[in-house]
């Protein structure tokens, strides 16, 4: 599609454009992109890119079945801290997904979440704005919880809008969402 302000070609998905950096706006009936308050095709009300993928995922059901992952459950991963193998915990299972984006990832503890590094790159090597080495998934079997910890990735990490510290973990809950950059993901712990 061409960015509404520069007219700049972007990606179909796109939050914001990649030349001028205008936020990319989409109607809520007829889904065109634009900018403005108001669609200029079909009157409907604009809404800002994240709120209207928010909308789009939250529509998706959240249980989804095993055969959906793209990757063993236990897999060699380069770039990892000590080079261990990484093995999904059998206990809780974390689904990440987008499914307008076509991405949904199960979780596996100790995995990096990045565009050049980790087991999912082959998911976020195409999202420039997605750090080569984003964020970390870590399963705390103490508590049987789900954790995401920001990787001091250039364009930050979010759970529930809510801006992530570098290094800090945060707990995952079912329904949440992981705003990666600016890819949103639902959470679906099973």
């Amino acid at each position: 599609m061409l960015c509404p302000k520069c007219k700049f070609e972007i990606d179909n998905d796109s939050c914001y454009c990649d030349q001028c950096g205008q936020e990319i706006r989409y109607c809520q009936s007829c889904r065109r992109p634009g900018k403005g308050n108001r669609c200029t095709a079909c009157g409907g009300r604009m809404l800002p890119a994240i709120d209207y993928f928010r909308e789009s995922v939250q529509a998706i059901p959240a249980p989804i079945p095993p055969q959906a992952a793209s990757y063993p459950t236990s897999a060699p991963v380069s770039g990892n801290d000590n080079g261990a193998t990484l093995k999904a915990p059998t206990s809780v299972r974390l689904i990440l997904s987008n499914g307008m984006l076509g991405i949904t990832i199960e979780g596996v503890d100790g995995a990096i979440i990045g565009r050049r590094s980790g087991i999912y790159q082959n998911h976020f090597a195409r999202f420039p704005y997605i750090s080569g080495t984003h964020a970390k998934l870590k399963f705390d079997a103490a508590q049987n919880k789900w954790m995401i910890t920001d990787m001091n990735s250039s364009n930050g990490t979010r759970y529930n809008q809510i801006p992530l510290a570098a290094g800090q973990p945060c707990v995952l809950e079912n329904g949440a969402t992981i705003q990666l950059a600016n890819i949103m993901l639902t959470v679906a712990i099973l």
